[in-house]
């Protein structure tokens, strides 16, 4: 007892202690900044939850609602706790070059269930660079980490755009007192395409994304962001052909008063939900756990995968300190597969029960998809980089033809974040 008991007080140092951001500075220097600049940064998340039914991992590190089943709901409860969500990053920062500085950086983390190990994996890895941007970061469709929720739960709202891609992209900020900026590059998203039905030719996806945001001096903004891309899909003579998908994106972030602000989300497009929404490109593990960018129809016909939604939420801070806030986020999307009843089945889009319902109950040319999602929560700061909380994570998903069919998913996350 006595070991374990001097274990756990380790534990809870190393957490209370770790992260004291890391820098080492070179002793050459230029005009007025060091030649070289180095941050090492651990960040630990101490990730807790209990399942209270309907998803159908055990091991799920979100809500994951996607992968809840109308068809064969799942009424499991269980609870466990990890660290897989625990980062390790590296800024190195040479300012050596009259153009400005030159910034590299590497992101990484432990994901994965038990069976996975927990691997050491890479998560952003980018160089910028006098306006320019290259490498594997959040994708710029969705405006990463600014548009982030204050949520425990890893995944967060459906409609989130918050993939990460390899991009190139170049920025500049314009206007009076330079709060415009502009965003404009292409990614690559092939390895996260996700097709149904049919045949898939070898892909090398190239999207071109073009960003405009308007910033205010209080930190608020909106923003709006336009995508293209292009998909490779097998005909029935075997020759390959090109369909076009295409997504508008828009941000806003409005600070409401000292204490309190207001972020909002809105998605839209055809053939992008597999690789820019959240919970295709990070959490789908086939079937009917995934959003798809395009089907095949029962006759073989290729079909991209039309999406909307949005999400919204308000985070509020309490007494004069603001160590104890709170987050409601909502969130909602809409996908609209357009074949049979039977075609979905066999493509393994929506998985029919043994008394075969969907089939025998839909006979529809397109089914929706419908997800819903709410998150409350309350965290408190323990000082600037421990924070601690509790949420409660919910929603449905409805797959909606001649008859609607839903599945709850629900679940109370815990946390202690360490860094973040």
């Amino acid at each position: 007892m006595k070991k374990y008991a001097l274990l756990s007080a380790l534990l809870f140092a190393v957490c209370c202690s770790t992260y004291a951001q890391v820098s080492f500075e070179s002793k050459a220097k230029t005009s007025d900044k060091p030649l070289y600049e180095m941050e090492f940064s651990p960040r630990l998340k101490l990730n807790g939850y209990v399942n209270l039914g309907g998803n159908d991992s055990k091991t799920s590190q979100s809500l994951n609602l996607n992968s809840a089943d109308p068809y064969n709901k799942f009424t499991d409860k269980n609870a466990d706790a990890n660290m897989y969500q625990t980062q390790l990053a590296w800024k190195t920062t040479y300012n050596g070059f009259e153009n400005g500085p030159l910034t590299t950086y590497v992101e990484a983390q432990w994901w994965g269930g038990p069976g996975a190990g927990g691997n050491l994996q890479l998560r952003v890895a980018y160089v910028d660079y006098n306006h320019w941007h290259v490498g594997q970061d959040w994708s710029f469709f969705g405006g990463g980490v600014p548009s982030w929720y204050n949520t425990l739960d890893w995944e967060g709202p459906n409609s989130g755009t918050w993939a990460r891609h390899l991009q190139i992209k170049y920025y500049d900020s314009f206007g009076k007192d330079k709060l415009w900026k502009f965003e404009g590059g292409v990614e690559t998203t092939a390895q996260y395409m996700k097709i149904a039905g049919g045949s898939i030719p070898g892909q090398f996806s190239v999207d071109p994304i073009a960003a405009f945001t308007k910033y205010s001096q209080d930190g608020s903004f909106v923003r709006l962001a336009f995508l293209g891309r292009s998909i490779r899909y097998t005909k029935e003579n075997a020759s390959n052909a090109l369909e076009i998908g295409w997504g508008i994106n828009a941000n806003l972030k409005r600070k409401l008063n000292d204490k309190s602000y207001f972020m909002a989300q809105g998605l839209a497009g055809s053939g992008i939900a597999g690789s820019y929404t959240l919970s295709g490109a990070l959490f789908g593990s086939g079937g009917p756990a995934n959003m798809y960018d395009g089907i095949y129809d029962q006759n073989g016909n290729f079909k991209t995968v039309p999406v909307y939604g949005g999400s919204a939420g308000i985070e509020y801070f309490f007494g004069a300190k603001k160590n104890l806030h709170s987050n409601l986020v909502l969130g909602y999307t809409n996908l609209a597969y357009k074949a049979a009843p039977i075609s979905l089945v066999q493509s393994k889009v929506v998985n029919d029960n043994a008394e075969g319902d969907f089939v025998n109950k839909n006979n529809e040319a397109t089914t929706h998809t419908v997800l819903t999602f709410g998150s409350v929560n309350m965290m408190y700061d323990v000082n600037k980089i421990i924070t601690m909380g509790i949420e409660y994570d919910a929603g449905a998903k409805q797959i909606i033809n001649s008859t609607t069919q839903s599945a709850m998913v629900n679940r109370i996350a815990l946390g202690l974040k360490v860094g973040f």
